[in-house]
């Protein structure tokens, strides 16, 4: 064992508040994606089929 506090530094518990502030931001981001390519696909496919129709 050349490092008695490797575990003690590596294995620290995370804080809780930050992480999850950090998740909800990292969320909120994903669904605005998400739902930003929908409706733009949704868009798309629309002019599409309005052209062929």
């Amino acid at each position: 064992m050349q490092n008695k506090n490797y575990y003690r530094e590596f294995n620290k518990p995370i804080h809780q508040n930050h992480v999850n502030m950090d998740d909800t931001i990292f969320k909120i981001f994903i669904a605005v994606v998400l739902l930003s390519l929908s409706l733009l696909s949704y868009g798309f496919w629309d002019a599409i089929i309005n052209l062929f129709s």
